[in-house]
């Protein structure tokens, strides 16, 4: 398919075929699909929690407002977000982001000034958290080319959330964002609604 037509054929599944399962090398290749996307200054701030335990994503349903998808999908990913202390200058991991980038102390001290400057006027436990939209778009995209269903998830009750998957994450770094559900569809799509594109689309030429 071409990228258009992936975008037509992907949907949000509410009902997914709970005897088709998605293997590990595809689960591998959607998650690479995150790994491989862009960030704000390349800081790739998220950590992706692949769920695919039926025993644990038992207990995470009922912390998603019980959505069957949790469940009836062949696995789940949690996007985590990394915590506002990871994007001080001094800590370790905003110089081998920025030095990376730079290669060299001249370049490394120009863009850590502007991405200073630019972190100063972010909440950037906020910031981070729509960083991991990009990794979540590609990986629905991208699992659609496959032929592969999903479903985002936003509603979720965080702090319940954070005590189902205590020993499984380190909450001190990080914040969940976002979930999807991936696996295939049991029912054909439902007609797509969306608003033509000269009502959300402004060309100056």
């Amino acid at each position: 398919m071409n990228f258009l037509e992936t975008m037509n054929a992907r949907y949000s599944c509410k009902t997914f075929d709970e005897t088709k399962k998605v293997s590990t090398e595809d689960e591998k290749t959607i998650v690479e699909f995150g790994r491989m996307s862009p960030s704000s200054f390349g800081f790739e701030p998220w950590h992706f929690l692949v769920i695919r335990q039926q025993e644990l994503r038992e207990k995470l349903r009922p912390t998603c407002w019980g959505q069957a998808q949790i469940t009836d999908s062949s696995f789940v990913v949690v996007f985590l977000a990394r915590k506002p202390h990871f994007f001080r200058p001094d800590s370790d991991y905003f110089r081998q982001r920025m030095w990376r980038r730079s290669q060299s102390e001249e370049r490394f001290v120009g863009i850590k000034d502007r991405v200073i400057n630019f972190l100063s006027d972010q909440n950037t436990g906020d910031w981070a958290k729509r960083q991991t939209y990009i990794a979540l778009a590609n990986m629905m995209t991208g699992a659609a080319s496959m032929g592969i269903d999903s479903c985002p998830i936003e509603g979720f009750n965080s702090e319940q959330l954070k005590e189902v998957l205590k020993d499984h994450v380190n909450w001190v770094d990080y914040e969940p964002a976002v979930i999807s559900a991936f696996g295939y569809r049991i029912s054909e799509q439902t007609p797509r609604i969306r608003e033509p594109l000269d009502s959300i689309a402004t060309f100056i030429e």
